[in-house]
């Protein structure tokens, strides 16, 4: 076969027409000799590349058509001949070239040997422009890589999420190190996150979040995952070979790692965290009870004041059986009906007349009895489930009183207690007013009792606002355990409550602590001043009644006047105690109720 120079007027033992359709072809072909030189290019070949095909005859494409970083030494080049035997024929390679004017493209190359007899042996190759199918093709890996990886990963903090999880802790050598009991969990929650969002906005929270993921991918070890699970909560999955130094000094680096503020626009958080940790116990264990494990231990260093690590024991295990149970029996309760109110009368010391009811929330259990709210709210609340009892606490309540009303105690008031779940709902001002008017009960007497605690917990601003919206309904307001917060009642002008109410805490050591005496008579006379009333709790004894007396205290409530009761119980001791009989001295009146129907019912608030 001979090659003529012009691509035109090639000569060549083809037909006409193979001439034709081998210039006219959309392909790039090169014929080369056995030691690579080029011979003859066919116009597609001089586009494809940009040169013409007196610039490529004579030289080998490696000199010209491949990128200088990956470019061959010339020696190599030079020393470069086809075997007949490489794999390199009949199959395709695809590499990256360069045209002249310096733009790199995806080239797919095939090569084809042709004896020619007398002419020896040429070396066809086939070339095509393949960059938009590779540019699509990693596109589509990438596409590939990255859904991958959205589903195994969390997108704010780039943390492992708990399909990765599930994943690394049933493989293979996760599962050997479990075995070998050289295992760790660590559960970390950022302590009072809620509080940064609040009174930050979630740009903090989420900056936070993403601060605490760059400390453990910090503090993470090779062999170790950190994830976030979900919320404010990581995981850390640990290779300890020192089992609980190696777990203990792991937990204690984050929490050393998370002492530095962060600072986010000019702001300085502080962020604390407390860890649960948990260590395989052998073979028997699976990942997912270990993670429960730390969960337990988690509960455990908040329960102990937060900022902590606690390693998991057997006796956490069961107290986290117990609360499941409870809170699976706590659901079970508000689908069932299970709770009732139980109603303590509140006397006023001057007339001797019973003012008021304070209901209280007591849930019958199946098994259990009678529980008061302290053994259940912490789990109510957890669940979600504390607004939705609170507002079925409201309307047994209003029932109750409905029914006062209709027995002839109309002069009654009913103090209902409410959470800050319920005061976070902007409906609930609403709601009792449309309660209170389709049982025709009137506004004022209704008395929500809000806890000192959660006015001043840091956000008050937003429970002014509901405490507003009840004066304009007509509903009083008292502040409830007054005493065990950090408040004074200087701060209390600012809030329009019509009512304190003190903490038995106060009253309970008012017969032998001098002191408390004077705070307690200080804030009666303050209170006086201010035109708020004021409601002294847990009065047991006549001692406690005199000192209450003297000091013009208005209004007591406590087991020495009666004990919590159900609304039958209470119509009876209202009739046989409103007004207080004249027959007896006041103190034995006091005690008198102890051994009524109501003295059964445990009073803890």
């Amino acid at each position: 076969m001979a090659w003529t120079s012009d691509n035109q007027d090639a000569e060549c033992a083809a037909p006409g027409l193979f001439r034709r359709i081998v210039a006219g072809a959309q392909d790039g072909i090169a014929v080369q000799d056995m030691s690579g030189r080029i011979e003859w290019v066919n116009p597609a070949c001089e586009r494809l590349y940009g040169w013409t095909i007196d610039q490529m005859r004579g030289h080998k494409p490696q000199d010209f058509i491949l990128p200088p970083e990956t470019r061959p030494p010339a020696a190599s080049i030079a020393a470069f001949r086809y075997d007949s035997g490489r794999s390199i024929f009949g199959r395709y390679l695809l590499s990256r070239n360069i045209r002249r004017d310096g733009s790199v493209f995806w080239n797919q190359q095939s090569f084809a040997m042709l004896d020619l007899g007398a002419a020896g042996q040429k070396v066809v190759v086939t070339c095509r422009d393949v960059t938009d199918q590779v540019s699509t093709e990693l596109a589509l890996r990438q596409v590939q890589v990255d859904l991958r990886h959205a589903a195994h990963h969390d997108d704010l903090t780039g943390l492992a999420n708990r399909k990765k999880l599930a994943e690394h802790l049933g493989s293979v050598p996760v599962r050997a190190a479990m075995a070998r009991g050289a295992l760790g969990v660590l559960v970390i929650d950022i302590d009072k996150f809620k509080e940064i969002n609040d009174s930050l906005g979630h740009g903090a929270g989420d900056r936070t979040l993403e601060h605490v993921a760059l400390v453990l991918a910090r503090v993470a070890g090779p062999r170790d995952l950190a994830c976030r699970t979900g919320g404010d909560e990581f995981l850390l999955v640990s290779d300890v070979p020192d089992r609980e130094e190696g777990i203990q000094a792991q937990a204690d680096a984050v929490l050393r790692a998370l002492e530095p503020p962060l600072v986010w626009r000019e702001q300085s958080i502080r962020i604390g965290a407390s860890i649960g940790a948990c260590l395989a116990s052998g073979p028997a264990v699976t990942g997912e009870e270990m993670i429960q494990h730390a969960d337990a231990a988690l509960y455990a260093a908040k329960v102990g004041g937060r900022g902590r690590v606690v390693l998991y024991t057997d006796d956490m295990g069961r107290d986290q059986r117990e609360r499941q149970e409870l809170a699976r029996d706590l659901r079970e309760a508000v689908a069932r009906d299970q709770f009732e109110i139980h109603l303590q009368p509140q006397l006023c010391l001057a007339s001797g007349r019973i003012q008021g009811c304070e209901a209280l929330l007591r849930w019958r259990h199946p098994r259990r009895g009678i529980l008061a709210p302290a053994t259940f709210l912490e789990t109510a609340d957890g669940l979600g489930l504390l607004a939705e009892i609170d507002y079925l606490s409201m309307t047994m309540a209003l029932d109750a009183l409905q029914a006062l009303v209709e027995a002839g105690f109309g002069q009654l008031v009913m103090s209902i207690n409410v959470s800050a779940a319920i005061l976070a709902d902007v409906n609930y001002p609403g709601l009792l007013d449309w309660a209170l008017q389709s049982r025709g009960l009137r506004p004022e007497q209704i008395c929500i009792e809000v806890l000192e605690t959660t006015i001043l917990d840091g956000s008050g601003a937003d429970v002014m606002g509901v405490v507003a919206r009840f004066k304009r309904l007509g509903v009083r307001v008292a502040l409830d355990d007054f005493g065990t917060g950090y408040a004074g009642l200087a701060h209390m002008a600012s809030f329009e409550v019509d009512a304190i109410k003190l903490d038995r805490s106060m009253i309970a050591r008012l017969d032998h602590d001098p002191r408390n005496r004077v705070i307690v008579r200080a804030i009666i006379r303050l209170c006086r001043l201010l035109e708020m009333d004021v409601v002294a709790e847990g009065v047991e004894t006549p001692e406690q009644l005199g000192i209450l007396r003297r000091a013009n205290c208005p209004v007591i409530q406590g087991f020495g006047l009666a004990r919590p009761m159900p609304l039958e119980a209470l119509l009876g001791w209202l009739a046989a105690n409103d007004p207080l009989p004249d027959t007896a001295p006041f103190g034995a009146a006091l005690t008198a109720p102890r051994s009524g129907p109501a003295r059964l019912i445990g009073h803890v608030r």
